[in-house]
């Protein structure tokens, strides 16, 4: 499937062929042959009824009708399988009554001649008649008939060829075809202004105007400052040097950041954060804000939650830390004696190592007790 703004053109391109396809011949001409290969061409009209002429043209034999007017049935051509054309005089009836007699007789083809002058005339029809009649047919003057009744017929051996010739008639076909063209014509450039006015949107948008770049503050550069490198021309900055300090606090030559700015990206080229928030992004923040709102019930179950972590942590730093105790802690102490744990380290395990050890003061007055 083509894409769709490729579909104007193409309707464009076709059109004018569908119509040339289907163009009935402007004129044409009678290409005459008799039996000694002697040849003569003729100027003709077809007929605006009937079928067209071939292409390649119509090749057959000329009869002269009998009656010659063609207002009655005709007497039947030779009994033979060629074509055979009838050669019939003007006036007296219709053209279409003509044709259709020729047509019922057997002939194939039907030159009409003029009476008295040789102008060519367009045969139209006068009755319903026309629907019928399935044969070409041709218009010629009083001259090309002389000719051909003494020289071109059956009877003396000659043969026709009837030759149509297609022109474009500008007249019926040139008003719609500039129709066409100018409609398609204007739904481009309409899609195409459309689209420039939605790409400068689009890049108006992205990009800050010379009143919203005057916002952003200018400092003058000093030894000592707290800028080094300006990160877009990677120089070291020098006293004097005039920067475009960003909202996030990067500092860049004026030179350097001012065509980015205007030209690009309204964004800091290293940490890509907006340098001046716009109606229509403040309007779309609002927009997520709102849709990222916490329902009330929902607050308050999460401000219950909150209080309930906040006094487990305060039992839990309240409540002493209960642990076992290592193995070499000391024991219970003893109230009222000044005796001591053994000894840690290496001696201590002797002294456990023993096979007998004595009681210690401690042990003795409990037992006493």
């Amino acid at each position: 499937m083509p894409p769709r703004h490729l579909l104007p053109a193409a309707a464009a391109l076709v059109l004018p062929v569908c119509l040339l396809w289907e163009l009935p011949a402007a004129k044409g001409y009678i290409h005459a042959v008799s039996d000694h290969n002697t040849s003569m061409e003729f100027s003709d009209l077809p007929a605006i009824f009937g079928y067209p002429l071939p292409h390649e043209g119509l090749v057959g034999l000329l009869v002269e009708a009998r009656p010659a007017n063609a207002c009655l049935p005709l007497e039947v051509p030779p009994s033979n399988s060629s074509v055979f054309i009838a050669l019939v005089r003007r006036y007296n009836c219709s053209f279409d009554v003509k044709v259709y007699h020729a047509q019922q007789a057997g002939f194939l083809g039907v030159i009409v001649h003029n009476v008295g002058s040789d102008d060519l005339l367009n045969m139209v029809w006068e009755d319903e008649l026309r629907r019928r009649i399935t044969v070409p047919s041709v218009f010629t003057g009083e001259t090309a008939a002389t000719y051909l009744r003494s020289l071109f017929t059956y009877e003396r051996g000659g043969h026709v060829v009837l030759i149509p010739e297609y022109i474009f008639p500008l007249g019926y076909y040139l008003i719609p075809f500039t129709g066409v063209v100018g409609v398609v014509i204007a739904v481009m450039c309409t899609i195409l202004i459309v689209r420039c006015i939605q790409h400068r949107k689009r890049m108006r948008k992205d990009r800050l105007s010379k009143e919203q770049l005057k916002q952003i503050p200018v400092h003058k550069y000093k030894k000592g400052d707290e800028y080094d490198i300006c990160a877009i021309c990677l120089e070291e900055y020098e006293d004097g040097d005039r920067l475009r300090i960003l909202p996030c606090s990067h500092a860049y030559h004026c030179k350097c950041v001012d065509p980015w700015l205007t030209r690009t990206k309204k964004t800091c080229p290293v940490c890509k954060q907006r340098v001046i928030r716009s109606p229509e992004d403040s309007d779309s923040d609002g927009e997520e804000g709102t849709d990222q709102a916490v329902p009330p019930q929902d607050e308050a179950e999460a401000q219950d939650t909150g209080h309930e972590e906040e006094e487990e942590e305060e039992d839990s730093e309240r409540t002493p830390l209960l642990g076992p105790l290592p193995s070499t802690a000391v024991g219970p102490p003893c109230f009222g004696s000044m005796a001591q744990s053994p000894p840690s380290g290496p001696q201590g395990l002797l002294a456990e190592g023993g096979e007998e050890q004595p009681p210690s003061p401690c042990l003795q007055s409990q037992l006493l007790v």
